[in-house]
């Protein structure tokens, strides 16, 4: 265990105490302890916090982030109860190994949603230009402090809310992304008709999950309902990625289908 001086030695195992700091900025009207699993959850999925690396101590990781232990440990708990993180008694909390991946043997795969298509547009809850932390830079295969936007909507099918989705895009990819009817239009057709950029390929992955309250509240569902979080990583031509997504999709309305041939 230990303590720390700045954001960066804090996060990367190892850092020098002169690296350049990364400053925790909460955002408004969004409840700490989910900003702040989302954030450690970024840590894991980058390779920031490998398998099996030691979390800083409670105080290090309540002074980093301005917060209260409670808080603190709301958003740890939601990362236990996900199996991201594992606590040992008497020794701490420590990164939980990778999640088996499994492959499909065949000549032809396709794993695909079943259920009503989602509607066009939905409930921008945010869409604001951003410089990179280096978790996101890391997965937009981007230098730290690059332009990037996050779009974070509540999706619909049927009017009924199914999907919260947040995701991130180097702005270079769209300018002026904030100015599109976002809450009409599907993000691939804006990217496609507005901006030149069209979609070749994707990698998704899909994990159990269940709603804390920030998901409950925007997706209208009761605390801890069965949703699958599903991420991807969307690329164009020449393999540029061109956006990371976070989503959480309502486990009572869509199921996925694995076909093998």
């Amino acid at each position: 265990m230990f303590t720390c001086s700045s954001h960066e030695s804090l996060l990367s195992p190892g850092a020098p105490a002169e690296a350049e700091t990364e400053g925790f900025s909460p955002r408004a009207g969004v409840a700490l302890h989910y900003q702040i699993k989302e954030d450690m959850f970024l840590h894991l999925r980058s390779g920031r916090w490998e398998p099996g690396y030691e979390l800083p101590t409670e105080e290090a990781l309540c002074r980093h982030y301005g917060v209260s232990r409670g808080t603190l440990r709301r958003a740890i708990a939601d990362l236990v109860a996900e199996g991201y993180i594992e606590r040992k008694r008497g020794r701490g909390s420590f990164v939980s190994l990778p999640k088996l991946e499994s492959g499909v043997v065949g000549s032809y795969s396709r794993f695909r949603v079943l259920g009503p298509p989602l509607d066009a547009g939905g409930t921008i809850l945010a869409c604001e230009r951003m410089r990179s932390d280096k978790d996101v830079a890391t997965m937009l295969d981007l230098r730290t402090g690059t332009a990037i936007w996050r779009l974070e909507r509540v999706r619909f099918t049927q009017q009924r809310p199914v999907a919260l989705q947040t995701s991130f895009i180097p702005a270079e990819v769209c300018p002026r992304l904030d100015a599109q009817d976002l809450s009409t239009r599907h993000l691939v057709d804006v990217l496609r008709d507005e901006y030149g950029v069209n979609l070749v390929r994707a990698v998704e992955y899909v994990d159990p999950t269940v709603a804390d309250d920030y998901a409950a509240k925007a997706l209208g569902v009761k605390l801890r309902t069965p949703l699958f979080r599903i991420e991807r990583i969307t690329y164009a031509m020449n393999d540029h990625v061109v956006e990371y997504r976070r989503a959480l999709l309502r486990g009572d309305a869509y199921r996925y289908r694995l076909d093998l041939r």
